[in-house]
């Protein structure tokens, strides 16, 4: 499991495919709550991780509003997303003029390379459900992070329409893989094929070997080691026509966002 979640990830870096600009604008385009999100963070803290970057595309937005004495890591399991993401610094120095730039490593979010009570602040998007052990990724932030320290975590929602249909999805390729005797027959014939307007997001439903999704108590439950948790229903099930900024607040959303501190 651990070689097809190296393989899906090496070769469908998440989001679309292009320059820096064209990256940025299929994910704010899909997600235009997200930009509004993102500044809530406080940006007076000190030391930054972010676990799961991807592209690098919120670790660029972020760091825009850092001053020059702060630290941004950010991490990924896929060393091509990891290549990309470093690819699109001078782009994006161009874009924000940036105080600090990410330092962007190859890194397991199971297993987080970095001493305890060491970050100030922990941001993930979309990471831990597509993990094997979710609850392990949970303890690992709340190790690095200082007594203090805040996190912001984007999981998926159970009984969410938009997972719900790639569940849907995922329990037909393994009908289709036990008739053909094939492992994950509709992602190999989807694979390559990534839409310049979702994204990776159709290859993901076939193609990550994990996918979870949490009702609010079981998320309660397993960030019950935290002192403070804020649990709320983020994200749209369907794209927004409009591409301007809105709440992401949505009791039906596919996402909890969930904030907390040590």
């Amino acid at each position: 499991m651990v070689a097809t979640q190296i393989d899906f990830w090496s070769n469908n870096p998440c989001g679309a495919d292009g320059n820096l600009h064209e990256v940025m604008q299929q994910r704010y385009r899909l997600e235009p709550w997200l930009l509004r999100e993102l500044r809530t963070i406080p940006f007076d803290s000190k030391k930054y991780l972010e676990v799961g970057c991807g592209q690098g595309i919120d670790s660029f937005y972020i760091c825009a509003h850092l001053n020059e004495e702060c630290e941004y890591t950010a991490i990924d399991f896929s060393s091509e997303s990891v290549k990309r993401a470093t690819g699109h610094t001078n782009a994006a120095n161009k874009i924000f003029n940036l105080k600090v730039t990410p330092n962007f490593l190859i890194g397991d979010t199971l297993a987080l390379n970095f001493c305890d009570d060491d970050f100030d602040f922990v941001y993930s998007y979309g990471v831990f459900h597509h993990t094997p052990d979710p609850q392990k990724a949970i303890n690992e932030v709340y190790r690095v992070l200082k007594n203090g320290g805040q996190a912001k975590i984007f999981l998926y929602r159970r009984n969410s329409l938009k997972v719900g249909v790639a569940k849907l999805l995922r329990y037909f390729q393994n009908l289709s893989d036990k008739i053909f005797f094939q492992d994950r027959f509709f992602y190999k014939m989807l694979r390559g094929r990534k839409s310049k307007f979702f994204g990776s997001m159709i290859l993901e439903c076939f193609g990550v070997p994990f996918m979870e999704w949490y009702s609010d108590q079981e998320l309660r439950e397993m960030f019950k080691e935290f002192k403070a948790i804020s649990i709320e229903p983020y994200g749209f099930n369907l794209p927004r026509i409009l591409n301007e900024e809105i709440d992401g607040y949505n009791k039906f959303g596919y996402l909890y966002k969930i904030d907390v501190t040590k």
